[in-house]
């Protein structure tokens, strides 16, 4: 029985051997020889319609022409100017159409429509969806990258490793495509090992599946539990590929640059201007004779690092009493203190006991120090404790500060829980930093017996201190995008049945060997893995990467593309209508250089795009669908492209380009707590691809 096992199961290897190198997507392209002075696109088109005694149609009207590639490559009608000018004038239809496609390219519009249909491809979106739904803060400078990218032509051989190792080639931005997908983190599922380890595994599936379908249009993630089961694509293959990103991290990430290093030469005069506004704090204090905090606050500075939560671990106090706290605090790196209630966090603690009964250890994030009205947390016995917090969602901290009641922590540490599901110490007492932040103790000050003005300049100058120690945590911790971050690798396992916790064995990163002879070292540091992808990814010969690029291309001119499974050119997806025609596209763009405005503008001015959209009763008998072309497709606008359009023609329409975008909820927050706007300002009216985007909630456009 096992020998006859053993045999069916080689038997089922060579089988999917065999397949690899039959189906169409892994063969290696040809280039077609292009005969007489056809345009090369009706060369093949026109040799499939005469297989079915079919013939184009006649060429659409100027208006119509002009209005369809307009949308087209811009996502806007044209101007009445535009149509005007075209109806009238008196040179060929060929001349005019050509210049206008050059100029419709060099539009800023070109790249805001076709970022669109990027972005939609990696389901890219500002919050992380499920059931929290949380803010991505920062995310948007990907979206900006895409545009620019896009408008500047940049090839896209160029596109593809910018975004896979933006680290190594100077494109911070760009690893937003890494991230890009939903992702339920680590910490937001459950704190056993099992759920932790399976939601780092659901993070990184959403980026094998990002790249495989995204890049090279193949359903890798099938491949998670077991082989797949149509393509030559083994689960090995799967968790070789994991290991390519085993070190990668969701989060906020510094964006280097020249407005990083415009930041950092602002420090110096911001760290002047705080010294000097402490000196004025503490001059006015000893004139006004003020009493001390109301709690005594203490503070510890860390580097920053992206948190889920953050635990006290308190072995010993001052006096030996068990511990005792007002209020926990944990700041980011924007000046936020998420470890309040009213911000979704939520605290826990080892065994207590109760100042007053009728109180809890939630008194800890309640935002309250003042002991008249507060009552504190209180460890149950000795000097010895815990406490937690868990985030919303994840935060970028860079200190903590706490407020202590009679008895003060003095043997202790701070640790964060990563997103990895690891806790990592950020404060020690034995090399504990104190950041001695007395703009949060003068926060606290009881102002008694002061007069109206005395009163009004300790407030101005308490406001201005905190302003200013804000800016000065923003400016250190340098310009925020949300992106992917890398550190040392991970182990990566082969799971039974892809459970995490049924491990097999090790694996080394490595490249599916259906998709050509590629290594990549065991011990490979962290970025040459991603570089050999992108390395691999972008081999001329490559036999996806560039059919993939011209086939979504073609999609978004006819909306079919030649074929019309745009990420699965694997075995369950459909065959091309025009093989030779999609090969030769796709080396031509290789041969190009790999640009993208070269190829619209031959697709664009070939007679297949410029026909006229009329029926034709024999036609449709033998091509309902016009997937032969033998007239151009009619297809509905999307959704994004009515909506710029109709503030276009009404002449509302803000063309505003970059920065965070506007937002079509009035409330930002977990747990899909997204209300739409009923009224916008003039930065409302920006294009589509500006609008905040939001999982799981339809817009009511």
């Amino acid at each position: 029985m096992h020998c006859l096992g053993s045999t069916l199961l080689l038997s089922l290897i060579a089988t999917t051997v065999v397949a690899a190198e039959q189906h169409w997507s892994l063969r290696p392209m040809k280039r077609s020889v292009v005969s007489g002075e056809n345009h090369p696109v009706d060369f093949f088109i026109a040799r499939k319609l005469h297989e079915k005694n079919l013939t184009f149609s006649a060429e659409a009207d100027r208006t119509t022409l002009l209005r369809r590639v307009t949308l087209d490559l811009t996502g806007l009608p044209p101007s009445p100017e535009a149509v005007q000018a075209f109806a009238q004038d008196k040179g060929t239809t060929d001349t005019f159409f050509a210049e206008t496609v050059d100029a419709l390219l060099a539009s800023p519009r070109y790249g805001e429509r076709w970022a669109q249909h990027w972005l939609d491809i990696i389901r890219w979106a500002e919050t992380v969806g499920f059931e929290t739904n949380g803010e991505r803060t920062a995310a948007w400078h990907y979206r900006d990258w895409v545009i620019h990218a896009l408008n500047a032509d940049l090839p896209y051989d160029q596109f593809i490793r910018d975004q896979l190792a933006g680290d190594v080639t100077g494109a911070d931005a760009a690893l937003g495509f890494l991230v890009s997908g939903p992702a339920n983190l680590p910490g937001q599922v459950g704190r056993d090992e099992e759920a932790m380890r399976s939601a780092r595994q659901d993070e990184l599936d959403e980026v094998i599946r990002t790249v495989s379908q995204g890049l090279f249009g193949l359903t890798i993630g099938c491949a998670r539990c077991h082989d797949h089961k149509f393509d030559p694509i083994l689960q090995s293959d799967y968790y070789g590929m994991q290991a390519i990103f085993a070190g990668l991290r969701y989060g906020n990430r510094r964006l280097r640059g020249t407005q990083n290093d415009d930041w950092t030469s602002q420090l110096p005069t911001k760290q002047k201007q705080l010294v000097e506004l402490k000196a004025k704090l503490e001059t006015q204090r000893a004139q006004l004779k003020l009493r001390k905090p109301l709690a005594d606050v203490h503070s510890d500075a860390f580097a920053p690092v992206s948190a889920l939560a953050t635990r006290m671990n308190i072995r010993a106090t001052a006096n030996g009493s068990p511990a005792s706290l007002y209020e926990f605090e944990a700041w980011t790196t924007d000046g936020h203190n998420v470890a309040l209630a009213s911000a979704g966090a939520k605290a826990s603690a080892s065994s207590f006991a109760l100042a007053n009964q009728t109180r809890h250890f939630e008194n800890l994030t309640d935002g309250s120090v003042d002991r008249r009205q507060a009552f504190p947390w209180v460890a149950a016995k000795g000097g010895s404790a815990w406490l937690r917090v868990d985030f919303a969602q994840p935060a970028t901290l860079n200190h903590i500060t706490w407020h202590n009641g009679s008895s003060v922590p003095a043997d202790y540490t701070v640790e964060v829980l990563r997103s990895d599901g690891e806790w990592q110490t950020v404060v020690h007492t034995e090399d504990r930093l104190p950041r001695n932040d007395d703009t949060r103790a003068a926060g606290q000050l009881t102002l008694k017996n002061l007069g109206a003005e005395q009163t009004k300049s300790l407030v101005t100058l308490i406001a201005t201190l905190r302003k200013t120690q804000g800016e000065l945590r923003r400016l250190a911790a340098g310009p925020q995008i949300y992106a992917a971050s890398f550190t040392a690798p991970d182990t990566t396992w082969l799971l039974r049945r892809g459970d995490p916790m049924q491990r097999l064995a090790k694996l080394a990163p490595a490249i599916p060997a259906a998709l050509g002879q590629a290594e990549i070292a065991p011990g490979a540091p962290e970025p040459q893995r991603r570089l050999a992808l992108a390395a691999h990814l972008t081999r001329p010969d490559h036999p996806l990467t560039a059919r993939v690029l011209v086939n979504r291309v073609w999609q978004n001119h006819f909306g079919t593309g030649l074929v019309d499974t745009p990420s699965d050119f694997g075995k369950m997806g459909t065959a091309p209508t025009h093989p030779e025609l999609l090969d030769w596209l796709a080396l031509e763009v290789v041969r190009q250089g790999w640009s993208l405005k070269k190829l619209h503008r031959l697709i664009v001015t070939s007679r297949t795009y410029r026909q006229a959209s009329r029926p034709k009763t024999e036609a449709l008998r033998v091509d309902a669908d016009a997937r032969l072309l033998w007239r151009f497709p009619p297809r509905r606008l999307e959704a994004e492209a009515i909506r710029d359009g109709m503030l276009s023609v009404s002449g509302k329409l803000n063309l505003k380009m970059r920065g965070r975008g506007f937002d079509f909820f009035n409330q930002r927050g977990g747990l899909s707590d997204y209300v739409p706007n009923q009224t916008f300002d003039a930065n409302g009216w920006r294009r589509m691809i500006y609008a905040h985007k939001v999982r799981m909630q339809a817009v009511d456009i």
